[in-house]
């Protein structure tokens, strides 16, 4: 993909003098070649006196229940006989919740169940490249690094698998950093606290870097650096193919207490453009049991813990 985004995102909400919602725009930029881009409108009737969602804080208000049901309708469809079993209540009980939930603007409702909003972009170029292995990476990273308080997650499609897997769990005191636009909306209505860095779009993937990425990186801290890579090697390090993406890794990384690269094994072996990290900089790597063990030894031997995801 050779296109730029000039527009990355003005939110607006405009009423008639009746009281009537004419348009919500999430706005990504202009068609026209070669300038791609997309409109989401939504055209609901509004009623004096009833807040919506989105102009009421969201899903605060929600139970435990239905935040859980709102994270498996982000995922995939949910019918009301699945859900009364999968909770143990009855569904008049699920009906009552999926009704809350499409009230606020949260789910659509179906025939028999519901499924989440479409107010939600995502490539399919990107989602098409999450195999079954990058999200048992992804379950592996997890559970290794979690609870903490705040994370950076980087740009790749094995970062968004761990980005999706983070989506469907209950975190309302994480707060994640990101630059990569994919990982923003994989982790739209969670309940994790999202930062979207602005910067300049690359031309080969839905990534922000730059100057303006670059500063504003130094306002924050997070608990835990993650991030992809386009080849490794143990003996100096890990490695992407876009010269823009390597500088702004290598600011990341300052503003992390710790480092974990996830990766799938046949990376290994194989260098990149560039280099924006060092075994010596990296704490954990999680990756699959093919790693060899003549590329794990040398980095276990500069410090770094090796977690191999199940198969």
């Amino acid at each position: 993909m050779q296109e730029k985004i000039i527009a990355v995102l003005d939110f607006s909400v405009v009423f008639s003098q009746r009281g009537i919602i004419l348009a919500i725009c999430q706005w990504y930029g202009r068609r026209a070649d070669p300038v791609w881009g997309w409109v989401v409108l939504l055209i609901r009737p509004f009623h004096p006196g009833r807040r919506l969602a989105f102009l009421s804080g969201g899903s605060s208000a929600m139970n435990t229940r239905q935040r859980n049901i709102l994270n498996i309708l982000q995922r995939e469809q949910l019918s009301i006989k699945s859900a009364a079993v999968i909770f143990g209540v009855s569904e008049m009980t699920i009906r009552r919740d999926l009704s809350y939930l499409s009230s606020r603007g949260l789910a659509v409702l179906l025939k028999g169940g519901a499924m989440g909003s479409t107010l939600r972009y995502e490539p399919p170029s990107v989602s098409g490249t999450l195999s079954e292995l990058k999200f048992s990476l992804g379950e592996a990273l997890y559970s290794r690094i979690m609870p903490c308080a705040s994370l950076f997650i980087g740009t790749g499609s094995t970062a968004l698998a761990f980005a999706k897997v983070l989506s469907g769990k209950l975190h309302p005191a994480l707060t994640v950093i990101t630059n990569a636009l994919p990982v923003a909306s994989a982790l739209f209505r969670s309940s994790c606290k999202v930062i979207l860095l602005g910067g300049e779009l690359r031309s080969t993937s839905l990534d922000l870097v730059g100057p303006l990425a670059e500063s504003n990186l130094g306002q924050y801290h997070v608990d835990w650096l993650v991030s992809g890579c386009d080849g490794a090697l143990s003996s100096r390090g890990f490695f992407t193919s876009d010269f823009s993406l390597s500088h702004l890794e290598k600011k990341s990384i300052g503003i992390a207490s710790r480092v974990a690269i996830i990766t799938e094994s046949r990376k290994f072996g194989q260098a990149s453009l560039t280099c924006f990290v060092e075994p010596r900089q990296v704490q954990l790597l999680v990756t699959d049991p093919a790693l060899p063990p003549a590329e794990a030894a040398p980095l276990r031997a500069a410090g770094i813990e090796i977690v191999f995801c199940s198969t």
